[in-house]
């Protein structure tokens, strides 16, 4: 589907519903060396007492090795990761407690040393709130306030990190009252231009924006006729080898609806993929399946979790068999396998499924050992 004039958007209507809620931070990151994995581990009903943990798996291997105590800092809050160029993985820790800014640290060696930088104010709880481009750029999605959130742009180094658009000015520009930018919940580049991702107030717009230069301006799909009258908000962007993609919630009812976006090329045309219906269901995931698929890792409100994998522009969404219970997020393996991450306060297990299974086969138990209380 080309992206052309986006049709004028109308107000929010009385069978729209409230704004979708966002993607939790527990994701993976699949690279050129291997596979990161985030998730949040401890006493997850005490804030003080979850402490998220960064996994990575090297191309080829079968095991994981906890790389978070390198980091030497609290990670209360949680953590966002890019990997600008399939070698390198930058990581920035949420503030939390006594922690008042974010620290933005950097590996070029699989997590085994890293290189601190310029650190920004507190990073917003979005799992694509940081992004790196090839060149060494950076873009930093802020947490709220009364602007509505904002984004930080830095030079190559990831140095001298300025704001570049907050919520309140973009929905006040030209391109951002189209769509009633309610926050902005993502950031991306495509190439080396800035995208970011936002909620959208008015029904049926799809608040995606390329900038800064010039100004903003809007780029977005155009949803189906049946999806027009729900909020949009954009859960997640993520680069792909052609360009880029984007996972959209969007309100249907009393429900909610999943739609992938893939864009291509300079004007970056888009592709949409079939409507996933979740009614109720929650989001407890969203990361990689390939260089241009995505998964969803969906909670039941029966505590029961499902994972759907889009592998890819025209294919339909595909059901996996139920993951283990307390599954945090999944990871794409070699030879397409795919593991189930499994969190219990202080052990992490990898379950697998090999292609063509029904079954999940338990393959790695790691112990981490977690100071409960040293974050009071």
């Amino acid at each position: 589907m080309a992206c052309g004039t986006h049709p004028a958007a109308s107000t929010a209507s009385p069978q729209a519903s409230t704004i979708v809620a966002g993607a939790p931070l527990a994701t993976s990151i699949s690279t050129a060396v291997g596979s990161w994995a985030i998730v949040p581990m401890g006493d997850l009903g005490q804030p003080l007492n979850t402490f998220w943990q960064l996994f990575f798996r090297p191309l080829g291997s079968s095991r994981w090795s906890d790389k978070a105590e390198g980091l030497a800092v609290a990670t209360n809050g949680g953590l966002v990761m890019a990997a600008p160029d399939g070698k390198s993985a930058v990581v920035g820790v949420r503030s939390a407690a006594n922690l008042n800014f974010s620290p933005i640290l950097t590996t070029v060696n699989d997590g085994r040393s890293w290189s601190p930088g310029p650190p920004v104010s507190g990073l917003a709880s979005e799992p694509d709130a940081l992004a790196v481009d090839s060149q060494g750029q950076g873009l930093a999605l802020t947490s709220g306030g009364t602007s509505g959130g904002g984004v930080l742009a830095s030079s190559a180094g990831l140095l001298n990190w300025r704001p570049i658009a907050t919520a309140k000015g973009l929905g006040s520009s030209p391109a951002g009252s189209t769509c009633g930018v309610v926050a902005i919940t993502a950031v991306a580049f495509v190439g080396t231009r800035p995208v970011v991702g936002a909620d959208c107030r008015h029904s049926g717009v799809v608040g995606i924006f390329t900038g800064p230069a010039g100004g903003w301006h809007m780029s977005t799909p155009t949803l189906p006729a049946s999806l027009d009258r729900g909020s949009v908000a954009v859960l997640a962007l993520r680069p792909t080898r052609t360009g880029l993609c984007a996972l959209l919630g969007v309100s249907v009812g009393h429900g909610t609806a999943l739609m992938v976006a893939w864009a291509t090329g300079a004007g970056l045309t888009w592709t949409l993929s079939p409507v996933l219906a979740i009614g109720a269901d929650q989001l407890m995931s969203v990361g990689p399946d390939g260089p241009l698929g995505l998964f969803v890792l969906l909670s039941a409100s029966s505590a029961s979790e499902s994972v759907d994998v889009l592998s890819a522009p025209g294919s339909s969404w595909r059901l996996l068999p139920s993951p283990p219970a307390r599954t945090a997020t999944m990871v794409l393996g070699s030879a397409g396998t795919m593991d189930a991450l499994v969190v219990d306060r202080t052990l992490f297990t990898d379950w697998q499924l090999a292609p063509g299974s029904d079954s999940w086969s338990k393959t790695q138990v790691i112990n981490v050992p977690i100071q409960f209380g040293s974050s009071s």
